[in-house]
């Protein structure tokens, strides 16, 4: 009879097994015998020659299924906004205390928001807005700032998670974005890139089991 610590432990050898190797050293390991398998990211020296932060951003925002939208101004953003609501069905609908969310829903009238919702609110609700203090285009990821806006929570429970961000604030790599921020760390940063997703468990993706199932972020052009 097997233990269950034999039976995980195999499972994660079949998989390895069937897996393709992407490990950058895995020729090196094998003594040059192995196929290489070539990396065919754009190295994030040269993405400033391909395009712009914007760009850049929306190519990998793509990649990883982000629903992402450029709003050229706040009416147009409420606008997609709603859409995102409407299109989900939303009822209960958590806000962060950030300027630019409150702005971009002003005249929506259709539904109500809850800014300062309880733990348990956030719980049963069905979407969360929030903005982003940076974002960084080579991996598509939104950086939120704890010490500059109360959306941890809500940006992490609710089964949809949806982010204003002003295009002024997209750096292209993680490099620049830890430069601006050196010397005014908070107590806490989180990096969101794309929908929560895990494969802890034998190898399987799952989607939205640990966060958000589904992200959408607009973009605001002229910010």
């Amino acid at each position: 009879m097997t233990t269950a610590r034999e039976d995980i432990i195999g499972s994660i050898r079949r998989h390895l097994a069937a897996s393709k190797p992407f490990d950058a050293v895995h020729r090196e390991h094998a003594g040059g015998q192995a196929e290489a398998v070539v990396n065919t990211a754009l190295p994030a020296e040269n993405l400033a020659d391909v395009g712009t932060p914007l760009d850049n951003f929306g190519s990998s925002a793509s990649l990883l299924g982000i629903h992402f939208e450029v709003a050229a101004n706040v009416r147009e953003a409420a606008a997609l906004v709603e859409s995102v609501i409407n299109r989900i069905g939303a009822k209960d609908i958590a806000i962060s205390d950030s300027e630019l969310v409150a702005e971009s829903i002003e005249t929506i009238e259709t539904v109500e928001f809850t800014r300062d919702a309880s733990t348990e609110f956030l719980f049963g609700s069905d979407l969360g807005i929030t903005s982003a203090q940076w974002a960084i285009a080579e991996t598509g990821t939104l950086v939120l700032e704890a010490e500059s806006e109360n959306h941890r929570l809500i940006s992490l429970v609710p089964p949809v998670h949806l982010c204003l961000l002003e295009a002024s604030k997209i750096r292209q790599t993680l490099g620049e974005v830890l430069t601006l921020t050196q010397g005014n760390l908070g107590h806490a940063m989180t990096f969101v890139t794309g929908a929560s997703r895990t494969s802890d468990i034998e190898l399987t993706l799952a989607i939205g089991v640990h966060g958000p199932g589904e992200l959408h972020v607009i973009v605001l052009a002229d910010r």
